[in-house]
């Protein structure tokens, strides 16, 4: 692959004469101030090369020191003799190093041989967040599956993993003071399968959850890659498999399994009560709950932020439970969203305690007067004026926008160049509130995804589209362009064993009725229907 062809693209490249062979790196010297970033650089250009290295500076890969980088970027210049990388911090030599590793492994790959175009580039990224969503609650795919994906992350020059860890169907985190968390909402006994109108269930049980000595593991092998981790903890909905555990935490103590199915078609057919509540926002001992949860989990995320979820929230239990009716009456609410809000406010002063920032989905701006510093989290299909309003206000946003960026959904309905033809503007903004949008982010909900090749195949290539979108600042991007790089990239996933979409599945037909026909099939019958003609 050549260098001004790697994803995602650099924001200046300029090649230059000759070729530049790897075989003749004898050395890696790093720089003191860049130190800290030697040890990842060197495990992997020596796992691509298949080799050890040197510490000299003849015949080598210099890292060094430059202040006057941007952050996060970098320089790279590439001669015949050797190559020479400038950043001014941990991120920006890493990110060089990936720049360099994307030719080479394609090329490894391709060809047997790592010989890349001379270039000189300078590059630093266009957004702050670039994100990526792993949804492990509905189905768990284990530590080896998470730190492949943070490898792939770090290659594509992401820095944030949104770790999706509680939701109804399972409670994947250990908290020690709640053993119940894990032992009974970490695991049910069957799910239901081929897509939200269909009622067919399989008798699979689906279990697993961290240790907190796991997740802190993970949380450093993340660091070490310059990546984030930010946990997602569902609150005060989505909160089912913790009411299987506990059921005080609702209006009302019920005794209920965690939930298997995913949508409201079963439980509405089976004439399932109660299959859709909330946590007892008027309860002090539910509150007390929260805050004991939040405790355990700042300690394994050192990141500066927490998210809460906040969406989908059913109020009908609100609406009859002393408690939080007591709780309306003491703030003066006339509308349940204003319960809703003054809870995600006062969990958002809680994790401020902890030195953290709630984040929570655009539902949480329904009921008003949000915190100006909850950062929201844009991803309803639908446009939503409140959020370029919290822009307008000051507020801070990340953005998912569903059509281009919920990576779950079949690319008959969502197509590989939705997501790269992504601008992540919208109307309502003023101009001089843009900067509030902090970045992009892909979502993998795993509602029917259901093993990490399933995973890897709704993720990949959509991973590059969102990687270019998040890093480079072209703002005419060609979608041919991109396309056209796929093959040497496929190279690169080929290399690391990485499962992907071919082209057949992720341009999806041009034919409407074609599209159609599949979306139907991905919906009420059969899942897997791409990931079954992907080959």
């Amino acid at each position: 692959m050549d260098i001004d062809k790697i994803i995602p693209l650099p924001q200046q490249c300029e090649l230059k004469q000759g070729k530049f062979d790897l075989a003749r790196v004898e050395n890696l010297f790093v720089d003191g101030a860049l130190k800290d970033a030697e040890s990842i650089i060197r495990a992997q250009i020596e796992g691509d090369l298949g080799r050890k290295l040197g510490s000299g500076r003849d015949n080598a890969i210099v890292v060094e020191f430059d202040k006057d980088k941007p952050a996060e970027g970098y320089e790279l210049e590439i001669k015949e003799d050797g190559v020479k990388i400038e950043a001014s911090d941990r991120r920006g030599a890493i990110y060089a190093v990936q720049t360099l590793r994307m030719a080479v492994i394609a090329e490894l790959e391709a060809e047997e041989k790592a010989a890349i175009s001379c270039a000189e580039i300078e590059d630093s990224p266009r957004f702050k967040w670039r994100g990526l969503e792993i949804d492990e609650a509905r189905h768990f795919f284990g530590e080896k599956e998470i730190k492949k994906i943070l490898d792939l992350m770090c290659l594509h020059k992401l820095n944030v993993l949104h770790w999706h860890l509680t939701d109804d169907q399972g409670w994947r985190v250990e908290i020690r003071k709640y053993p119940r968390l894990t032992e009974i909402g970490g695991k049910r006994d069957k799910s239901q399968i081929n897509g939200w109108q269909n009622k067919e269930v399989n008798d699979v049980p689906v279990e697993g959850w961290y240790t907190q000595e796991q997740i802190k593991d993970i949380v450093s092998y993340a660091a070490e890659r310059g990546i984030d981790i930010v946990p997602e903890i569902d609150m005060p909905a989505h909160l089912a498999a913790a009411m299987a555990a506990y059921p005080w935490l609702g209006c009302r103590e019920l005794d209920r399994p965690v939930a298997w199915y995913f949508g409201s078609s079963i439980p509405l057919s089976m004439g399932i009560k109660d299959w859709n509540r909330s946590a007892c926002v008027g309860s002090e001992r539910t509150m007390q709950f929260i805050r004991d949860v939040i405790d355990e989990i700042v300690e394994m995320f050192p990141f500066g932020y927490f998210h809460i979820g906040g969406d989908e929230v059913p109020m009908e239990e609100w609406k009859k439970c002393p408690k939080c009716n007591a709780a309306m009456k003491e703030h003066g609410f006339t509308d349940y969203k204003q319960l809703h809000t003054h809870f995600i406010n006062e969990v958002g002063k809680y994790v401020a305690t902890k030195g953290r920032k709630l984040i929570g989905w655009n539902e949480i701006l329904h009921g008003g007067n949000l915190a100006n510093d909850v950062l929201v989290q844009y991803w309803t299909p639908q446009p939503d004026p409140r959020v370029a309003k919290h822009l307008n206000s000051g507020g801070k946003v990340i953005v998912s926008k569903h059509k281009h960026f919920y990576f779950d959904m079949p690319y008959a309905q969502y197509p590989l160049r939705n997501t790269y033809k992504f601008t992540p503007f919208f109307g309502g903004i003023n101009e001089s509130n843009v900067g509030g949008v902090l970045g992009v982010e892909g979502e993998c909900w795993a509602e029917w995804i259901d093993s990490p090749a399933k995973l890897e195949f709704q993720m990949n290539p959509r991973l590059a589209a969102l990687s270019e979108v998040a890093w480079n600042k072209r703002d005419k991007k060609c979608y041919k362009s991109f396309e056209a790089r796929l093959d040497d990239y496929f190279n690169v996933l080929d290399a690391l064993d990485v499962n992907y979409a071919r082209p057949h599945i992720f341009r999806a037909p041009k034919n409407p009725f074609k599209r159609g026909h599949i979306v139907r099939l991905w919906y009420s019958k059969d899942m897997n229907v791409e990931f079954d003609r992907n080959n």
